[in-house]
């Protein structure tokens, strides 16, 4: 019996010891493990919050960047330059502003949505009056075209077609989506809105190389240099009065402003060489008005290449699209004509001095668009 008992202690008693060690061992991994756990999930929590925080900051950046779009503090404030073209349009060319402001609410609510959803200062939707006086017949001495005044390269820049057949720089819905992505470029490439539209009216190289060349781009200094044009020195002012007057015109006197109707219409999808005689007799109107509405198909007939959008006024597209088998199409002999047409060269504009007579208060761009 005793050397059973002795047996016992001899064996039991140290595998009961070694087993409460290895319980020991095992519970410190288990710590070890949780603390380590622990550790990579605070570790993880703190990257997420990070992140959290840089994809906050990331978007209060871009939300400002939009907000400073739309919001501009124009670096040229009312001053005595803006003062003058605001006497100038209210006085000397009292009655051509006011057809201007007349014919502006036919295109604004198109102009304003495109750059709305461009993010384009919501003033820039009034530079048309000091462009085209909102005329998308317009047309200057340097052939740029239509509201917005796009010469040729840069409107093919921006998407417009312009063939024998069309000009969409006439076209006030197509011009205005160039318009928006030109300018928006423009603002990204000089980093303000001044000059910006100061590259607008004398083209962005120029105004480039002079930046290059003072190595400044403060707009002052830029527009003071002898190689930029009176009319670009006096652009910004003139826009500002203009934009002014067209915001709160009673207050400056335009008090009597009969204002078009909205430019109201639908869209219908036409084969080639359609012509809008015949669409204006299907729907029962005259073709003058449809011309109105599609300002950039030049002589009536749609382009022989492909199928056109067609403007409508609205509620006519339904008795348009029912009778589609009606619309009559231009003869070819009509069609090689107007292919056979050669555009008119620029001719060089030579400025005498003795003929011509340039006014110091205003050299107002002159446009030969109608009133």
């Amino acid at each position: 019996m005793k050397k059973l008992i002795l047996l016992l202690i001899c064996f039991v008693i140290p595998s009961f010891i070694h087993a409460q060690e290895i319980k020991e061992e095992v519970h410190k991994e288990k710590n070890l493990v949780y603390s380590v756990q622990s550790e990579n999930s605070n570790l993880l929590l703190e990257k997420k919050i990070l992140n959290e925080e840089n994809k906050e900051a990331e978007n209060t950046e871009k939300s400002n960047k939009n907000y400073y779009l739309n919001t501009i503090l124009w670096g040229t404030p009312k001053n005595d330059k803006v003062e003058t073209f605001i006497n100038y349009f209210k006085t000397k060319i009292r009655d051509k502003f006011s057809a201007w402001l007349s014919r502006s609410s036919k295109y604004l609510p198109i102009i304003n949505k495109i750059f709305e959803e461009h993010g384009i200062a919501n003033e820039l939707v009034f530079l048309p009056l000091i462009e085209s006086g909102f005329s998308p017949y317009a047309t200057s001495r340097a052939q740029a075209v239509g509201i917005w005044q796009f010469i040729k390269g840069t409107a093919i820049r921006y998407g417009l077609r312009v063939d024998n057949f069309v000009d969409e720089r006439k076209d006030p819905v197509k011009s205005t989506e160039a318009a928006a992505k030109y300018l928006k470029d423009l603002y990204e490439m000089f980093g303000s809105w001044d000059l910006a539209l100061a590259a607008y009216n004398a083209g962005e190289g120029k105004i480039s190389k002079i930046i290059n060349l003072k190595g400044t781009n403060n707009f002052w200094d830029v527009i003071e240099h002898k190689k930029v044009k009176r009319e670009t020195k006096e652009y910004v002012p003139r826009f500002v009065a203009a934009t002014l007057i067209a915001k709160e015109p009673a207050l400056y006197g335009f008090e009597d402003i009969n204002y078009l109707p909205i430019l109201d219409y639908e869209e219908v999808v036409l084969p080639p060489k359609t012509t809008l005689s015949s669409v204006a007799e299907i729907i029962g109107v005259d073709e003058e008005l449809l011309r109105e509405y599609n300002p950039a198909i030049k002589h009536g007939i749609l382009p022989p290449d492909t199928s056109y959008v067609v403007r409508v006024p609205k509620g006519t597209s339904e008795i348009l699209i029912e009778n589609k088998a009606r619309l009559k199409q231009a003869d070819e002999k009509t069609i090689k004509k107007i292919l056979a047409k050669k555009e008119k060269r620029r001719k060089k504009y030579v400025r005498k001095e003795k003929k011509r007579e340039f006014r110091k208060v205003a050299n107002v761009k002159r446009n030969h668009f109608p009133l």
